[in-house]
C-alpha cells in the first residue's frame, strides 16, 4: 500500500494552567483561555505518495509542533491524523547517536531500532558508508566526530533504510556543499520510489531545490500552499515588509534629518535594489544595491563635501567615504550622487547610514537612516563583517527627489 498522510482540522493548544489542551480547546472557532498557546490550528492536509513538502515560516509559527504530531511524538488536542505508512522523523540529524559506539557499529543499532533484520542492513551498510564519505572514521567512536560529520553519518542512516515517511525538521545543512547536494538527491530519490518526505527549513533555497510543494505556516495555520517558487517568494516579501515596518518603528528616533546652517539640507538619502522603484531599508545581502543622495546648498560655488557612513550598531565602521560635491552638482544646483555596489557584501546586521554636508569641518547638515542587511543562507561559523570583498562606485546622478 503506498504511503499517505491525512490531517483534518488538526489543533494542538499548550495551555497556560497546566490542564489538559482537550479540556479547553476542542474544535475550529473556539476559543482557548486567555494565556494559551495555540501552537496548531485546525490544520487539514493531505499527502500522497511521491510529495516531496516544505514547510516555511517564522519561528513559533507552528511548524515543528505539527511535525512532532505526525511522527507520534505528541498528541492533538483536537482533529485527526490518519497515517498509512512508517514513519521516520529526525528532529536534529544527529542527535540520537550513540557517543561510545563507532559510526559502523551506530548504523546497525539504528537499522535494528527501525525494524530491520542483520541482513538487511548488511545489505545497504557499504552504501551507507560510501555515502557518509567519513573514511577511517566509520571505526571510530562517534563521540570524537565534529557536528558536521555527526550530522552526515545519520542522513545517510536514515536515507538508506528505505524510509516510507521521513520527517526532518531544520536538519539541512549536513554538512559541506558537495554533500547537501548529495543528500538533496538522495531525498528526490526516495520520493521517486513513492515514498513522502517532509522538511522543515528556514533555508529558502533548500526548499526551492528538494521540495515539489511548499506550505507556509502562520499562528499555527496554513496560509498558503502551492510551488516552492511561488510560495518561498510570497513567504520572503511578507517577512520583509513586516522587518521593514518593524524596524522603522524600532529606531524612528535614531533616523532623520537635520539642518545646521541656513540653505544647506540633505534632501535624499535612500537605498534601491532590483526588482522594484521604491527605496529599501530592507536589503539582500549579495545582490545589487544603489545609494541615491541628493542635498543643497545656498550657492553652486559653495565649498561643500558629502560623507557617507555605515556603521553596525555595535558601533563597527564599515563604510566611509567622502565626496567632493561640487563634481556632482546637477544643471539646477542641487547635488546628486549615487553609490552603487555590484554586490551588497555586508554581512546580516541592522546598520545606520549617515549622511553628511560638510564645508571643511563644519557641518551644514546631516541625515540618517536604518537598514536591515539579510543573508537568506548565511554562512556558518560566526557573524562576518562582509560576506566578500566589497567595491563600490559614484557617479552623477541624474534625478532628483521624488525621481529614482
Amino acid at each position: 500500500m503506498e504511503p499517505s498522510v491525512q490531517l483534518t482540522a488538526l489543533s494542538k493548544v499548550f495551555p497556560a494552567g497546566g490542564m489538559s489542551g482537550k479540556d479547553l480547546f476542542q474544535t475550529t472557532g473556539q476559543t482557548a483561555d486567555a494565556g494559551d498557546k495555540i501552537a496548531v490550528d485546525a490544520v487539514s492536509l493531505t499527502l500522497r505518495s511521491g510529495d516531496r513538502i516544505g514547510i516555511v515560516g517564522r519561528n513559533g509559527a507552528g511548524k515543528s509542533t505539527l511535525l512532532q504530531m505526525m511522527a507520534g511524538l505528541s498528541s492533538p488536542t483536537s482533529g485527526t491524523i490518519s497515517i498509512v505508512g512508517k514513519v521516520t522523523a529526525v528532529m536534529t540529524l544527529g542527535v540520537g547517536l550513540r557517543e561510545e559506539l563507532t559510526g559502523r557499529e551506530n548504523i546497525y543499532v539504528d537499522g535494528e531500532i527501525q525494524g530491520r533484520r542483520r541482513q538487511e542492513i548488511d545489505a545497504v551498510i557499504d552504501e551507507v558508508i560510501a555515502f557518509a564519505d567519513l573514511g577511517e572514521f566509520i571505526e571510530y567512536p562517534v563521540r570524537t566526530y565534529s557536528t558536521g560529520m555527526k550530522a552526515r553519518l545519520a542522513f545517510s542512516m536514515i536515507s538508506h533504510i528505505e524510509p516510507e515517511i521521513l520527517i526532518i525538521d531544520e536538519a539541512l545543512s549536513v554538512g559541506d556543499a558537495n554533500f547537501s547536494a548529495k543528500a538533496t538527491a538522495r531525498i528526490k530519490q526516495i520520493c521517486a520510489r513513492g515514498k513522502i518526505v517532509i522538511i522543515v527549513s528556514h533555508s529558502m533555497q533548500s526548499v526551492r531545490d528538494i521540495c515539489n510543494r511548499c506550505l507556509w505556516m502562520e499562528n499555527g495555520r496554513v496560509i498558503r500552499d502551492g510551488a516552492p517558487d511561488e510560495v518561498t517568494s510570497a513567504y520572503i516579501d511578507a517577512v520583509r515588509s513586516a522587518d521593514e515596518a518593524q524596524l522603522e518603528a524600532r529606531f524612528r528616533r535614531l533616523v532623520g534629518t537635520r539642518s545646521f546652517m541656513p540653505g544647506w539640507a540633505i534632501e535624499r538619502a535612500e537605498a534601491f535594489q532590483p526588482g522594484t522603484d521604491e527605496p529599501r531599508s530592507l536589503l539582500h545581502a549579495g545582490m545589487a544595491v544603489r545609494f541615491a543622495l541628493s542635498a543643497i546648498t545656498p550657492r553652486r560655488d559653495s565649498p561643500a563635501r558629502l560623507r557617507v557612513r555605515i556603521t553596525r550598531l555595535d558601533g563597527l565602521l564599515v563604510f566611509d567615504q567622502s565626496f567632493d560635491a561640487n563634481q556632482y552638482r546637477l544643471d539646477d544646483g542641487r547635488i546628486g550622487l549615487e553609490i552603487g555596489m555590484q554586490h551588497l557584501s555586508l554581512g546580516a546586521a541592522v546598520y545606520r547610514m549617515d549622511v553628511s554636508l560638510e564645508a571643511g569641518q563644519v557641518p551644514g547638515a546631516e541625515r540618517s537612516s536604518m537598514l536591515e542587511v539579510f543573508a537568506p543562507d548565511p554562512p556558518s561559523g560566526g557573524k562576518p563583517m562582509l560576506l566578500y570583498p566589497v567595491s563600490a562606485i559614484s557617479v552623477p546622478c541624474s534625478s532628483v527627489p521624488g525621481n529614482p
